[in-house]
């Protein structure tokens, strides 16, 4: 017993002589300083138990107090009240001190820490209400260290031990903070399930403050899915009531939430003038420590955009010489986006990619999905800025998927909820006009009628609906399998003209040489027939070249175009030339025959159809395609006539080639003003 009182005292001593410190120091400003020092007279002057009363009211007087060394006074309170056996006023301390370390500290992990240490000692001696609040607190402490399914659990337990204590408030809180970690998560239909809920249960306990702190949630949530209209109804009806119990902190949130609206439609100014209005109000709080930074961060993005870097830079001074705390814990992940962007815009790419790094790894940490794609999508506009396209392309890469695989899969639930949402609203609405016209009919049997008869027709506009649809299906299918049978046949003609070009070059050509080469070594045979056999030899090339050019594969698609070109004119009328750039980024090796079949097709119908004087190939690169252009100054034809020439089998293959290869055809004609055929092929 001696030894257990000389620890009592140990701790009684060690309050006194922190709180006596800093009393010296002045350090105290809201605090009545009397107030402390009639306390600490108290608690030495008073028996064991009387002295855990006072320093209860100690530890009430200094909450949320700079300069007072809370946290180690609490800590000494919680262990005393253990060792008397004043278990609850122990459990209420602790879920204090988690909820300091949480909000007013920025150490969620020391949150998680004192839950592990003292819940399991109190568990089974504390009440369902001080159950709760733990779980509570630990669940916030879970939550901002991205824990978020950990924070749900502890969420759910807080839930059952209220509803176990029938005490709704503290189970409104509860739900209310799992609709935020839904939120967060991205889990948007969840969210706004849990918000509403907890919106309903405040009501019904009159907490106007809460009320008002759920339905600016739902606002969030309804923002982040795009229904920015309903977003900005609950929060008007949430200024409404913030403006009449005059909760000043309150509006200032409302306003840096209509801000953050403001920025998603890109109206800066009005987002500058709510942030204004959201700093103006925040000075009268006495929360104005702690929405300085959340109300200023964002104040310096909008200027930022607005191209006002001096006022940017001006309050990113201010939050620099205030308190430290801005730049650090809760409040680092703001600062440092803050600091990029005005970086960025001063053109200091280094140190904005220092920055923007760091930014990267603190938001990968806490699992926000929007702070993570905000994080890659800087870096790939540093790392552009700084000439490093793989870089900026691997970073802009990543920034797409978080938004094409996650956040839109979300959205895409969200929005398929709230529809159903709405369409319920009227759905019920409706059935309650029915209801009312249906007692004014009084007729049993005439509502039965027409039920049947809306049945009826029901089942029938269905059976009507699922018969179009599979037709329609069914449609779909054949078109596409047409579509993939002439792409395939023209994909097996390509291959047998070519295994046929080669055997005529291989095979027949080479039998033919050597017969001529025998009829050459005879003198006794007439030169007649070694010209026969020239003139055959000739007409086997001829045919294999058109059957499947035999430098394709050698020379690639450019020069072969050329050589095609230099062909037709040493054996035309038509006066026939070239424009072709030196590509950098060729087209895929395994279309270009396709190509060249093309353009091919489109000479070989200058040649018999246009009876043009001069016939022009332009071959251009553009960012992402290669353009090919055959112009003729022939004799043209109207596109609305020329049905028939649009529509034959040349042209035909022409546009099951294009289809193949993904290009765009597109094909303009005058009478007696010529043709022009373009081809754009996609790059690799």
């Amino acid at each position: 017993m001696v030894a257990k009182a000389l620890k009592l005292n140990n701790i009684i001593c060690g309050i006194f002589i922190i709180v006596s410190l800093q009393l010296v120091h002045g350090q105290k400003q809201d605090v009545n300083i009397e107030a402390v020092n009639a306390i600490k007279q108290n608690i030495n002057q008073s028996k064991k138990t009387i002295q855990l009363k006072w320093m209860d009211s100690l530890l009430t007087l200094i909450r949320d107090t700079k300069g007072f060394k809370y946290d180690s006074i609490a800590r000494e309170t919680i262990d005393f009240s253990i060792q008397l056996d004043s278990f609850n006023l122990a459990a209420y301390h602790t879920a204090n001190l988690i909820n300091y370390n949480n909000n007013f500290v920025g150490n969620p992990k020391e949150g998680v820490s004192l839950f592990n240490k003292y819940f399991p000692i109190l568990e089974t001696h504390i009440s369902l209400r001080n159950k709760a609040s733990l779980y509570i607190d630990s669940g916030d402490s879970y939550y901002y260290i991205g824990k978020v399914d950990k924070s749900i659990e502890h969420y759910d337990k807080a839930i059952f031990y209220a509803d176990k204590d029938n005490n709704q408030r503290i189970k409104a809180f509860a739900i209310l903070y799992k609709g935020y970690a839904y939120n967060d998560e991205g889990q948007f239909v969840e969210a706004s399930k849990t918000l509403i809920n907890a919106v309903k249960i405040f009501e019904n306990v009159k907490d106007t403050f809460n009320i008002i702190g759920a339905k600016n949630s739902l606002g969030i949530v309804y923002s982040k899915n795009g229904f920015l209209e309903e977003a900005n109804t609950e929060r008007n009806e949430a200024l409404v009531l913030a403006k009449k119990t005059n909760s000043i902190g309150q509006i200032a949130t409302l306003e840096v939430n209509a801000a953050a609206d403001f920025r998603k439609t890109k109206d800066y100014e009005k987002q500058i003038k709510s942030l204004q209005t959201a700093l103006a109000a925040s000075k009268q709080s006495r929360f104005a420590d702690d929405l300085y930074p959340r109300i200023v961060n964002p104040l310096i993005l909008a200027y930022v955009n607005t191209d006002s870097l001096d006022r940017a830079k001006f309050y990113l001074k201010k939050i620099e010489n205030s308190d430290k705390n801005y730049t650090q814990g809760v409040y680092e992940s703001s600062y440092i986006k803050s600091k990029q962007q005005i970086e960025l815009a001063d053109k200091n790419y280094n140190q904005a990619l220092q920055l923007g790094t760091t930014y990267l790894t603190i938001v990968n940490n806490s699992n926000n999905v929007n702070n993570i794609e905000h994080a890659e999508r800087f870096l790939s506009q540093v790392y552009d800025s700084l000439g490093n396209d793989s870089k900026a392309f691997f970073h802009y890469k990543n920034a797409k998927h978080i938004e094409d695989s996650i956040y839109n899969i979300q959205k895409t639930k969200a929005l398929s909820y709230y529809q159903t949402l709405y369409e319920t609203e009227k759905r019920d609405a409706m059935i309650k006009a029915q209801e009312s016209d249906i007692l004014l009919l009084d007729s049993k049997n005439r509502v039965k009628n027409q039920w049947l008869i809306f049945g009826s027709l029901g089942l029938l506009g269905l059976f009507s609906i699922v018969y179009l649809y599979r037709s329609k299906q069914f449609l779909k299918k054949k078109e596409q399998l047409q579509k993939v049978f002439a792409q395939d046949l023209l994909r097996n003609i390509e291959r047998e003209r070519s295994r046929i070009s080669s055997e005529l070059h291989d095979s027949i050509g080479q039998s033919l040489l050597l017969i001529r080469n025998k009829i050459v070594l005879n003198d006794d045979i007439e030169n007649s027939n070694t010209s026969l056999v020239d003139n055959a030899i000739h007409e086997v090339r001829t045919i294999s070249q058109d059957l499947h050019p035999f430098q394709f594969e050698k020379l690639g698609l450019i020069k072969s175009l050329k050589y095609l070109i230099e062909k037709l004119q040493n054996n035309s009328n038509i006066f026939y030339s070239e424009d072709i750039d030196e590509l950098k980024d060729e087209i895929p090796i395994e279309q270009t025959i396709f190509v060249y079949r093309m353009i091919q097709e489109c000479l070989n119908n200058v040649e018999k159809h246009s009876e043009a004087k001069a016939c022009q190939l332009n071959i251009e690169e553009v960012a992402d395609a290669v353009t090919f252009e055959v112009k003729d100054n022939g004799v043209g034809f109207d596109l609305t006539e020329g049905i028939d020439q649009l529509n034959s089998l040349g042209m035909q293959t022409l546009k099951e080639r294009a289809k193949i290869i993904n290009a765009q055809l597109s094909i303009s004609s005058t009478k007696g003003k010529g043709t022009t055929v373009i081809i754009k092929v996609p790059k690799k």
